[in-house]
């Protein structure tokens, strides 16, 4: 292929697709390399669904009218695919005590269809004019001479494509990120593996949420996390979805821990008649974010340059943004650390202190059965304000929980000492962020 392209664009997930539909209605040549064949086929766990909390990753997005609203970028993104909006985000422990998360007026979270979601954006991107290679491995990009070269293997077959600008959306385990050595100054807290099994003919009791079973008694192994969802499906119908994440563990092992949950759990009433019509998996490694998400002409985008991940709509956010610099920078030699610029001031884990929030949250996986249990004993009546959001989960659940303290001191001081570690606020600051309402 001797063209040379404005833009090529590496991975053809959400944001990598945004990049390329967004080049193009800027008349920029663009080429979409994806290493699947079917683009729209999903084969990785994947929890998709819109975190549509106000301030998450700098933006405010609704869904309204078959549009993916972005109110502060001001885009929308068409999404005709179905939704289920989420009541509330409620944790469980192993004794099935609650601490439930909900609003009145609107969802705690979005769950959406992603095939939908992708088949909509790559139908967009052919009718632009974006040359797509599909089953197609990126295996390198590196800049020279002004211009940047792609080495691709496609049908047993490797050969190099040129652009004057390149844009790696390829996912949280990059290969073009690797390649330009982008992960030597990132630290790593290690591999996480994620296995995702969607179940028909669950018997849940409760509203259409999204649920988090916190505590080590969910599973024989006594580690990992699941979350459980409601998933809309393409034909309309909706099934669940249930994520197990463990540091990488034998997958055997980790089914067999799901198979215990789904037979022998506290909730296990919920799966009598469940079967299981697909199953998913995923490795994913867990590393500070690409503070720089620029190696000369080439960016790098969405979950790529990521910790944990982007979400959804963070992906087709930075994949939008990325492309708009990238026209900007081939049309008058500068723009592309606007987008440095743009992902440095939005992306939540990129401000100081947000791991940290984000692990201490998670920290009540550190406390044992009988304290989770109790815990959630005193909330189990119980609803508080926030969304489904790891962002703000600390101080959702730190103000639950502070809201509690003089029970708690009294009836276990040393438990009480455990929460009051992982609060690096007051106690008054945390109540001002979140309110309780008592049912």
């Amino acid at each position: 292929m001797n063209e040379i392209y404005d833009l090529i664009v590496v991975g053809a997930g959400p944001a990598g697709l945004m990049a390329a539909i967004t080049a193009a209605k800027e008349r920029l040549a663009v080429a979409l390399i994806e290493r699947k064949r079917a683009v729209s086929s999903i084969k990785r766990s994947c929890c998709t669904a819109l975190i549509n909390e106000p301030g998450t990753h700098g933006e405010f997005v609704t869904l309204e009218n078959n549009k993916i609203v972005f109110h502060r970028s001001d885009f929308s993104v068409s999404y005709d695919g179905p939704s289920i909006p989420l009541k509330q985000l409620i944790k469980f422990s192993p004794k099935g005590y609650k601490f439930v998360v909900e609003r009145r007026e609107d969802p705690v979270a979005i769950a959406l269809n992603k095939e939908c979601l992708l088949e909509g954006l790559f139908e967009k991107a052919k009718q632009l004019g974006v040359t797509i290679l599909n089953d197609a491995q990126a295996l390198k990009a590196e800049n020279a001479d002004n211009k940047v070269i792609i080495t691709i293997k496609q049908n047993d077959k490797t050969f190099e494509i040129t652009s004057k600008t390149a844009i790696a959306a390829d996912g949280v385990n990059s290969r073009i990120v690797e390649n330009l050595g982008l992960n030597k100054e990132r630290k790593s807290f290690g591999n996480m593996q994620a296995i995702t099994y969607y179940l028909k003919d669950v018997e849940c009791p409760y509203p259409p949420a999204w649920m988090v079973f916190v505590g080590k008694g969910h599973t024989p192994s006594m580690k990992g996390q699941l979350y459980f969802l409601p998933k809309p499906q393409k034909d309309g119908s909706s099934v669940y979805e249930i994520t197990y994440g463990h540091p990488v563990f034998d997958e055997s092992a980790m089914q067999e821990d799901v198979k215990w949950f789904l037979e022998k759990s506290t909730f296990s009433s919920w799966f009598k008649k469940a079967t299981i019509v697909k199953r998913l998996s995923a490795v994913l490694k867990f590393c500070t974010p690409i503070l720089e998400p620029r190696a000369g002409r080439i960016l790098i985008v969405g979950d790529a340059a990521s910790y944990i991940e982007v979400y959804v709509q963070g992906a087709l956010m930075y994949g939008h943004h990325a492309a708009i610099s990238t026209a900007k920078f081939l049309k008058e030699g500068s723009g592309l650390d606007d987008y440095v610029e743009f992902w440095k001031k939005t992306f939540a884990y990129n401000q100081p202190g947000a791991i940290e929030a984000a692990m201490q949250a998670f920290g009540l996986h550190v406390l044992e059965d009988e304290e989770i249990d109790y815990l959630f004993s005193l909330t189990d009546r119980e609803t508080y304000k926030g969304y489904v959001n790891e962002h703000s989960s600390k101080e959702t659940t730190m103000g639950a929980l502070m809201s509690h303290m003089d029970e708690i001191k009294r009836d276990k001081p040393e438990l009480a000492a455990k929460i009051e570690k992982f609060d690096q606020v007051s106690t008054e600051e945390f109540l001002q962020v979140t309110k309780k309402d008592k049912k």
